[in-house]
């Protein structure tokens, strides 16, 4: 089901990164609930979105109503007097009564995270309108900043400054667009100044006096990210471009707004709002005026309303699912079908899954050549749900882990193990443990930040840097040693600044693919790692793309569309359309004669003329992305909580095990299943009561052994990071790197 991400990051700025200033903490997983699949007294139904301050979560009242439900990470909680401000702020936000904001409903502020409830409201982000329709017209634009000024009218009017006020917090529903998230925006603020001596908000819809010092953010803040937010919704950027956070927040404080693209006739207003000045800039009430008169209809057009339709058919096959008692009965667990398997097919299958009793779902699971996921007689083996779980073996060496701030990777760098996040990069020896290096290459002197990590391709760790006038890709060996560094961006015709490197996303044959994005477009740039030479460039539509090479065939995706292009020349050999959903950021993978989508579904391009081979594991979520090798594309799909294997040439599938143990959700800290000729390792759930990861059988998905740790590292934060070699899985915790040696009976 395609859900607004109440709350969440959002990309518009950039791309694939947090949308808060200071670096953010590990992140965190779902709360422990008071019973299974409850919040307080809210039955969860589905994750909705996650941000800096937390999780939201699609549930159930009592009174069978839908309730975003968003619930804090524990690290908030330890701040002084927290409690004390979200009650405060609670209360505050629960005055709001405006038509264009949602309903807070309830809180709980002493709760163990604490939580705050409002009304659900089925309908898309104004980012994901943009990205999936277009940009605004005037009429429709006026709409929109009248709604969104009425809701900031009736969210001063209680004393509360939004302070993030962006396009991924407005929702357009079919009777008016929705501004959500306010009411705990000072709470999150109070205490990470407290903390960090940092202030929160959105790089890009964030006021001058808002990155300077949070104690001067007042309303005017809010009228000037409303000047971004129309900026954002009339062009499908935002007013001061796009790339490196230092770049976007110098831009905010120095720079004139870009407001090519808005309609003349509001342009003047747009720019008011976008004063440096706060006292300058118009009053609600003034937006307000200026704007009106207006067309609320202006803003349906034909895709949304389609859009919103099939949300609110989703969200109604939801509340049709049964509820779970209150006190679930010893004998749930004996064979019966999982929540998750009653929601799964209840997003599936719209209303009907109220036509359908717990006897069918059992002896559906049960069939003999029934699999989920695939066609009726697909082969496979299934490993029953609340089957015994052998105990992992014994770790050949394990290895203190430093703490990383801001989220953690671990990948193979020939036989280095490389620990990273964007800030740090540290390797160690894959045989004994022993850290080897910490990596501080010398970055090139007109660079004016500290260059950011952005991974393992192939046999070398990349890393970027900016300058202002350059923007660098730097490579670093397994020794730790830099190898070299490329200036590979410099600014275009009208632009003032170099595009900032966010990704090198495959590298093959001495060419990376990379990611950039300026201040007037994001960009797909493919360099030669030899010579540093730029080969091609192409322009992308936003921030929904991905390019890959398998060595022999290179393909882009770009919104919703897939291209196959020349390695060398960027020259578009084959065009397949409509083939993703807008804001799905699909997987890309291939094994050198199909190329793997991997969104909702997996789906298998023929490499050299784009035609369509085969489709398999439609889910109603998300998938994790695919790990190839050789001939066979390895997924999980942890709504239906099973691993798959796929043949990549007919989609047929090899085996499928269903896990006893919850599966991890997909997320930019998991890149998918770790695979060798041996092993497949999956992470687990890292918030329920069974964290840690599940190793199965690579030939035909036998289901090995699990490590579940004991103590401090089962409170960990995070999913465990997996890479696997031969009969080996290299895994961390929060705290620590293990190799285990693996027997595959």
């Amino acid at each position: 089901m395609q859900t607004p991400a109440y709350g969440a990051d959002d990309p518009t700025a950039a791309p694939r990164q947090r949308t808060t200033i200071q670096e953010q903490g590990p992140e965190q997983r779902q709360p422990q609930s008071q019973s299974p699949g409850r919040i307080g007294p809210y039955e969860v139904l589905q994750l909705l979105g996650e941000g800096g301050m937390g999780r939201v979560f699609l549930a159930r009242s009592p009174g069978s109503r839908l309730v975003a439900l968003k619930v804090i990470r524990p690290e908030y909680t330890e701040a002084p007097d927290f409690r004390g401000r979200f009650r405060r702020e609670a209360d505050a936000a629960r005055k709001v009564s405006g038509f264009f904001t949602p309903p807070v409903l309830d809180a709980d502020a002493g709760a163990e995270q604490p939580w705050l409830a409002t009304a659900y409201i089925p309908a898309p982000s104004l980012h994901d309108a943009v990205a999936r329709f277009g940009p605004l017209p005037e009429p429709a634009l006026r709409a929109l900043g009248a709604g969104l000024a009425e809701a900031l009218l009736t969210i001063h009017a209680v004393g509360i400054v939004h302070r993030d006020l962006k396009p991924g917090n407005v929702l357009l529903a079919h009777d008016g667009p929705r501004v959500i998230d306010f009411g705990i925006s000072r709470v999150a603020e109070a205490t990470q100044v407290t903390r960090t001596n940092a202030v929160m908000g959105t790089p890009g819809f964030m006021a001058p006096e808002q990155i300077a010092s949070s104690r001067e953010t007042g309303p005017a803040a809010d009228v000037f990210s409303l000047g971004c937010v129309l900026a954002f919704a009339a062009t499908g950027g935002g007013p001061f471009g796009t790339g490196s956070t230092p770049g976007i927040l110098y831009r905010a404080v120095h720079a004139p707004a870009r407001l090519d693209g808005v309609p003349d006739a509001l342009r003047p207003l747009v720019a008011a709002c976008l004063d440096k000045e706060p006292a300058r800039r118009p009053s609600v009430t003034a937006l307000l005026t200026a704007l009106g008169p207006v067309e609320p209809s202006a803003l349906l057009t034909p895709g949304l309303l389609a859009d919103i339709a099939a949300r609110e058919a989703s969200a109604a096959a939801l509340l049709a699912v049964p509820p779970i008692p209150v006190d679930p009965p010893d004998t749930a667990a004996q064979g019966g079908p999982s929540r998750r398997r009653f929601l799964w097919i209840a997003a599936a299958g719209g209303t009907a899954v109220a036509a359908a009793s717990a006897t069918v779902l059992i002896d559906r699971r049960s069939k003999p050549g029934r699999t989920p996921g695939g066609a009726p007689g697909s082969a496979g083996t299934t490993i029953r749900p609340g089957a015994e779980v052998a105990a992992g073996p014994k770790p050949q060496w394990s290895m203190p882990l430093r703490q990383l701030q801001a989220g953690a990777h671990l990948e193979l760098l020939g036989g280095t193990l490389v620990h990273w996040d964007k800030t740090t990069a540290t390797g160690y020896d894959s045989a004994t443990g022993q850290k080897r290096w910490t990596a501080d290459p010398r970055v090139p002197s007109d660079v004016s930040g500290k260059l950011e990590w952005l991974g393992v391709r192939g046999s070398t760790l990349f890393a970027s840097a900016w300058g202002g006038e350059r923007g660098y890709l730097l490579g670093v060996d397994g020794g730790g040693t830099l190898r070299f560094t490329h200036a590979v961006t410099g600014p275009e015709e009208g632009d003032s600044y170099a595009d900032s490197l966010h990704d090198v996303f495959s590298v093959a044959r001495s060419v990376a693919l990379i990611g950039t994005s300026g201040d007037r477009a994001y960009q797909v740039r493919a360099v030669d790692l030899v010579t540093g030479k730029l080969l091609w460039s192409h322009k992308v539509k936003g921030s929904d793309f991905h390019a890959y090479s398998d060595g022999v065939g290179c393909f882009l995706h770009d919104g919703s569309d897939v291209h196959g292009v020349d390695l060398r020349t960027g020259a578009v050999r084959w065009t397949v359309r409509d083939v993703v959903r807008p804001g799905d950021y699909p997987g890309l993978a291939g094994d050198g004669k199909a190329l793997l989508l991997t969104s909702v579904k997996v789906q298998a391009f023929r490499a050299s003329d784009g035609h369509r081979l085969w489709t398999a594991v439609n889910s109603t979520t998300t998938l994790n992305p695919t790990t190839v090798l050789g001939q066979r594309a390895y997924v999980v799909a942890e709504g239906q909580g099973t691993v798959f294997a796929l043949d990549t040439g007919s989609g047929a599938q090899a085996w499928h095990t269903a896990s006893p143990l919850p599966l991890e959700s997909q997320n930019s800290l998991n890149p998918g299943p770790a695979v060798s000729t041996s092993l497949v390792a999956v992470p687990l759930y890292a918030a329920g009561d069974t964290p840690g990861f599940l190793v199965l059988r690579a030939s035909d998905g036998k289901l090995l052994w699990a490590h579940q740790p004991s103590g401090a590292e089962a409170a960990g934060k995070n999913a465990w990071l997996l890479q696997a070699v031969g009969s080996t899985v290299y895994a961390a915790s929060d705290t620590t790197l293990y190799a285990f040696r693996s027997d595959t009976p």
